[in-house]
């Protein structure tokens, strides 16, 4: 028997669309066997990039086209796997300062991740809030997402702190 980790769709009682973008990436990932290609591949791209907060065996190679915006929004669409390793590797790479956050909330309108995102921003604690994340905070509060539904996942915030 293989354990299906719900969607965050599932999780937020959604349904997932039909996205090109989502169909783009496929085309891109390498196979998988027992995990969701497109989950993989990234978080295999935020690895290449710098970013640790999940672990692949193989990163593959860098895709120069694909963006940071993008790999967060991959990471957090309705169809993505609910995980929350990747949670801590949207926070790096938002943390960073590196995402264009209005590029950043088009592509999650877009791709109906916005309402997972918002919930993700509100759930990130004090200690690691920097300037990037509340940049991030602020513009969506300026317009917020239309669909007030947030993911039941239970994820403590605690696992966001860094380890000193």
């Amino acid at each position: 028997m293989t354990f299906v980790p719900d969607s965050w769709a599932t999780s937020s009682s959604d349904s997932v669309h039909r996205s090109f973008f989502r169909q783009r990436l496929l085309d891109r990932a390498p196979p998988c066997e027992h995990f969701d290609p497109i989950q993989q591949y990234l978080i295999g791209q935020a690895n290449l990039r710098g970013f640790f907060g999940a672990y692949v065996p193989d990163p593959g190679t860098l895709d120069p086209e694909l963006g940071l915006e993008e790999i967060i929004v991959g990471l957090l669409m309705p169809h993505a796997d609910a995980d929350g390793r990747v949670l801590k590797l949207v926070l790096r790479i938002v943390q960073s300062g590196q995402v264009a956050v209005e590029r950043l909330l088009l592509w999650a309108r877009r791709e109906r991740a916005l309402g997972t995102l918002s919930w993700f921003v509100d759930l990130v604690p004090a200690e690691e809030r920097n300037a990037a994340v509340e940049e991030l905070a602020r513009a969506i509060a300026r317009r917020p997402p239309r669909d007030s539904r947030r993911p039941c996942y239970r994820y403590s915030p605690e696992r966001l702190l860094r380890r000193r």
